[in-house]
């Protein structure tokens, strides 16, 4: 965890501390509730086999430095060693004995992967890491009709309105998402028959006095019609904007930098106390 953790907290302390994490960020409950989905989803870009590779035991037994509960947990788990034992044991040690497990066939990879909750993965991971390992990872060019679900999922978990004390607040707006995308693309993308649908309900809007907003235009081209027909490499934009409603999600320079400097691809992309005000 990146909050600063004191030394000699008991176990029930270091969870209540991952939990108060977990309620606090936004970005560690969206990688928590995305990694959920990418478990379940099963797609074969994330599997326990990948997973294994790019973050193998000792690296996630790294992430758990500081929760001796966590790693003396996975390691009696997967390997019987007694709780007392595992959790004297230092991360080398564990380690080893949990790939030894693993590499004979005694432990599936499935269950090495299930070891940990996505949420303890998300808290104790670096977000960037874990964040970037997605997008990268995502088949952009070549998206499966699996792969396009989990970006309806992702992009109308970003939209959900969630009460956040006396008012309901999402993580993206409709105008900010909408933004996001360029509009030549939307232009060429969205069948003509949805933007004739578009167009009837703002001028029917319009004679009735009211404002016509991107909300009003996604309640049209729902999510599902977005991810359908608009190509994903051009939803990426989306996640660019993310990263700057939820720069804890961003690489320090990466390819697509967090700054004040507006993308290219849009007209205009509302900076972020603009999107909360709408």
């Amino acid at each position: 965890m990146s909050d600063t953790i004191h030394l000699h907290e008991t176990d029930a302390q270091l969870e209540a501390r991952a939990q108060e994490r977990l309620a606090k960020h936004r970005e560690v409950a969206l990688l928590a509730s995305l990694l959920g989905q990418l478990r379940e989803r099963n797609l074969p870009w994330w599997t326990p086999t990948v997973l294994r590779e790019v973050w193998p035991t000792t690296v996630r037994l790294g992430w758990l430095e500081r929760r001796p509960d966590l790693r003396a947990r996975l390691t009696t788990d997967l390997t019987g060693l007694p709780r007392g034992a595992a959790r004297e044991s230092d991360r080398a040690f564990q380690a080893m004995l949990v790939d030894r497990v693993v590499q004979s066939g005694d432990v599936a990879i499935d269950r090495w992967e299930r070891a940990l909750e996505p949420h303890e993965i998300a808290v104790h991971a670096p977000s960037t890491v874990l964040w970037s390992e997605f997008r990268a990872r995502f088949p952009w060019d070549n998206p499966q009709q699996a792969d396009k679900d989990l970006l309806v999922w992702l992009i109308g978990d970003l939209l959900e309105e969630r009460k956040e004390g006396n008012k309901a607040t999402s993580v993206m707006t409709p105008l900010y998402v909408r933004s996001a995308i360029d509009v030549r693309v939307w232009q060429e993308s969205i069948p003509l028959e949805i933007r004739v649908q578009v167009d009837g309900r703002r001028l029917r809007k319009e004679l009735e006095g009211k404002g016509f907003t991107c909300r009003d235009e996604l309640a049209v081209v729902k999510v599902e019609r977005v991810v359908e027909h608009i190509p994903a490499v051009h939803l990426k934009g989306i996640l660019d904007a993310l990263e700057r409603v939820l720069p804890a999600l961003a690489m320090a320079g990466a390819e697509n930098p967090v700054g004040d400097e507006e993308p290219e691809h849009t007209e205009s992309i509302p900076r972020i106390d603009e999107q909360n005000a709408n």
